[in-house]
């Protein structure tokens, strides 16, 4: 019996059906519709309308939110700079030196399994609850991501790359160079990509607990029961979030194109 051929109509909808911006157009469109019904069926006063929070998405640019929001986003740029400049050292130290990782790791790995929030009471103490706090904040929700990654990054150097340096004696400088920092980087930059997000979370903690900026703005907003406005900044400080990790992706694809191809790190984008 002879096979039926595909007919030409069905080639458009395969076509479709394999591009990655017609899957999520379908998906966040089903969501966002789901969403705007949602809003209907329950009332503004407990869940706004999806149509009235992009209108206040829009009216931040003019009722000073996003301007409140950039504020607070320059002091979380801040900390988030700090960690990354004291993560990958002390990163890179731990995975290269038994000594190091003896002596830091055991710290390290506790507090990273350590919640955060449990610790502000005892950074006020401190360093008091002005600037000094909201970087510190931000600097202890991403270094240590930073630095458990950039440590295994380290640890993960291809063994048989280290045994061929020395055989022909290489120097220890040079080996580092040329063979452990490009073998970490990929590491390195995953560890920034989680970092920065938790420093985002960070940063709206950190605000929420003294309540200053954008942490004041979604108080008030909350305890007004303005709900767009209140979705919208937050929807503002999602996609900040989100853009920063796909700049460092976008980063991390182009200084280590190997790591895609390798499978080091599962970040195939499938295109």
């Amino acid at each position: 019996m002879q096979a039926k051929e595909p007919s030409r109509t069905d080639e458009p909808r395969d076509w479709l059906r394999d591009r990655k911006w017609f899957q999520r157009l379908v998906v966040w469109g089903s969501l966002l519709l789901i969403w705007e019904i949602l809003g209907v069926m329950v009332g503004p006063f407990t869940f706004p309308r999806f149509s009235q929070v992009l209108v206040s998405m829009f009216a931040a640019f003019t009722n000073g939110d996003l301007a409140t929001l950039a504020g607070s986003l320059m002091q979380m740029f801040v900390g988030f700079s700090l960690a990354a400049l004291v993560g990958v050292p002390v990163g890179l130290l731990m995975g290269a030196s038994r000594v190091v990782d003896y002596v830091l790791g055991i710290y390290f790995n506790a507090l990273f399994v350590t919640s955060m929030e449990a610790l502000l009471p005892f950074v006020i103490i401190l360093v008091g609850t002005e600037f000094k706090f909201r970087v510190a904040v931000v600097f202890l929700f991403s270094i240590f991501y930073i630095i458990i990654n950039t440590a295994a990054g380290v640890r993960a150097v291809d063994p048989n790359l280290l045994e061929t340096a020395a055989a022909f004696c290489t120097p220890r400088l040079r080996v580092f160079r040329k063979i452990i920092l490009p073998a970490a980087l990929p590491y390195v930059i995953v560890g920034l990509r989680l970092g920065l997000g938790h420093s985002v979370k960070g940063m709206v903690i950190a605000e929420l607990w003294i309540i200053v900026d954008t942490g004041k703005r979604l108080w008030d907003l909350g305890f007004a029961r303005n709900l767009p406005e209140f979705f919208a900044l937050a929807v503002w400080i999602v996609l900040f979030g989100a853009l920063s990790s796909q700049l460092l992706m976008a980063m991390q694809e182009r200084l280590t194109p190997w790591a895609e191809t390798s499978g080091v790190l599962g970040t195939h984008t499938g295109r």
